[in-house]
């Protein structure tokens, strides 16, 4: 890939919140997006134990390509569907990888410009954990 080409790169990603946090997950596992009706889905915020927001947010039900099938998320509005430029994307170092107790953490990205930057935690939705509720 010349330098032109990685400059131009870019990752499609579907954009959510959870517990006050900006997350992204790949866009090519997001089969769809649905109205969030299905309380029996799990919630975002509850498989990584983060706080709910208060008052509650709407929610929108994400349909996640998974090898084992088709898993069901419940992920807090607003749930936005863009591109991610390559240069903004921060992989994990892999010592740091080794240590964290969060692997479905893949990477973080810087969008915008400071001080009005926004943290963008990119998440492995094959990795998430399953939950029952």
């Amino acid at each position: 890939m010349t330098r032109a080409e990685w400059v131009e790169a870019s990752l499609a990603v579907v954009r959510c919140a959870a517990g006050g946090l900006n997350l992204a997950l790949e866009a090519d596992k997001v089969q769809a997006m649905h109205m969030s009706g299905a309380q029996t889905a799990p919630a975002l915020t509850a498989l990584l134990q983060l706080p709910a927001r208060q008052p509650a947010a709407q929610e929108r039900l994400l349909s996640i390509t998974h090898p084992d099938g088709i898993r069901l998320l419940r992920v807090e509005e607003p749930v936005i569907r863009c591109r991610i430029p390559a240069l903004t994307l921060s992989p994990i170092p892999p010592l740091m990888a080794a240590h964290l107790r969060l692997p479905w953490v893949r990477a973080l990205a810087w969008l915008g410009t400071p001080p009005d930057a926004t943290l963008l935690i990119l998440l492995d939705a094959w990795r998430l954990p399953t939950g029952r509720c």
